[in-house]
């Protein structure tokens, strides 16, 4: 690796890539040039936070924010996403979503640590089942076989397939017709899912 001169300050900033920060350290332990260039740039690194006075956030600043990460407005960024996924407008997908809080909107699940929120599509999606699905963490729905199409958008938390695939937040999985799985919720927060069937499905352990 040659010199560290264009990003030693972005090593001092932290912004480095995890790769390319590990390739730099290894540089720097060898590298005397590199170390005593690090030392003249990090006091006036160090001398940027100065130079902006402190804000004092409005009082309710937290609060709101709190809200918007714990709250039932978390999920409005996904709004758009959701829409082109049932195929709805976008003022219907948020309402979807903003009634996830009412704890009379849902009901239990195939097994233990799963609930379901029946919800309508749109045109493109006639005739098709959807829900939205909630997974404790850890829980386990159960082994199935697909006789039909079935695509999953994750929208919080996320699952782990039995052949070790996992679907995170913005990510969306398709079942296609004949194919078998079950799935395990990730630990953290719960599992949110949408799900579309065309078709139904048949569980092998219930």
């Amino acid at each position: 690796m040659e010199h560290l001169d264009d990003i030693l300050p972005e090593w001092l900033l932290g912004t480095l890539e995890p790769a390319r920060r590990d390739a730099a350290s290894l540089h720097l332990d060898g590298c005397a040039r590199c170390r005593a260039e690090l030392a003249r740039l990090t006091p006036a690194v160090d001398a940027l936070g100065t130079l902006i006075a402190p804000v004092q956030p409005p009082a309710e600043a937290l609060p709101r924010l709190m809200r918007e990460m714990e709250g039932p407005g978390r999920f409005a960024r996904w709004g758009g996403q959701v829409a082109a996924f049932l195929d709805v407008t976008k003022e219907r997908a948020l309402s979807l979503l903003e009634s996830m809080a009412d704890p009379n909107n849902w009901m239990p699940g195939p097994v233990e640590g799963v609930e379901l929120m029946p919800v309508e599509t749109g045109p493109a999606r006639e005739g098709m089942m959807a829900a939205i699905v909630r997974l404790l963490p850890g829980a386990r729905y159960p082994r199935h076989t697909h006789q039909g199409r079935e695509w999953n958008l994750v929208l919080e938390g996320g699952f782990r397939e039995d052949n070790g695939h996992e679907v995170w937040p913005g990510e969306e999985l398709e079942k296609t017709d004949g194919s078998m799985h079950d799935f395990t919720a990730l630990q953290g927060p719960a599992c949110i899912a949408v799900t579309v069937l065309d078709g139904v499905t048949a569980f092998e352990d219930l």
